[in-house]
């Protein structure tokens, strides 16, 4: 799958650390170095956005750990991806989001 270029350039902005992974037929933008909101532990970990629908969601965000701090969060996915392990929350987004928005509405699960 590839992404729109403008959309990369945008997602760029709010997460400079990007690659494209794909792997067991699902194309994943590994970020490196995610910076999460105020308040969570850690305060920086790795994460994998799959942005076309997975697991009754219309995009995932997952992370290389759970996260603490926060509201409390319900855990209901663990994948194995690049060879680690990930984490993902259940949280939904709409349909038809630029990649940036994707990332930020995850994002605001941890607020």
């Amino acid at each position: 799958m590839d992404f729109p270029e403008e959309e990369v350039s945008e997602l760029k902005t709010i997460a400079p650390n990007l690659s494209i992974a794909p792997e067991g037929g699902y194309t994943y933008i590994y970020i490196s170095g995610l910076v999460l909101p105020n308040g969570c532990q850690p305060e920086i970990v790795d994460a994998l956005l799959c942005s076309v629908p997975r697991e009754g969601y219309n995009s995932r965000l997952f992370f290389s750990e759970k996260i603490t701090g926060g509201p409390e969060r319900n855990w209901n996915s663990t994948i194995r991806v690049l060879e680690r392990n990930w984490f993902a929350i259940s949280w939904q987004t709409q349909p038809g989001l630029r990649l940036a928005e994707i990332l930020s509405i995850h994002l605001k699960a941890l607020r």
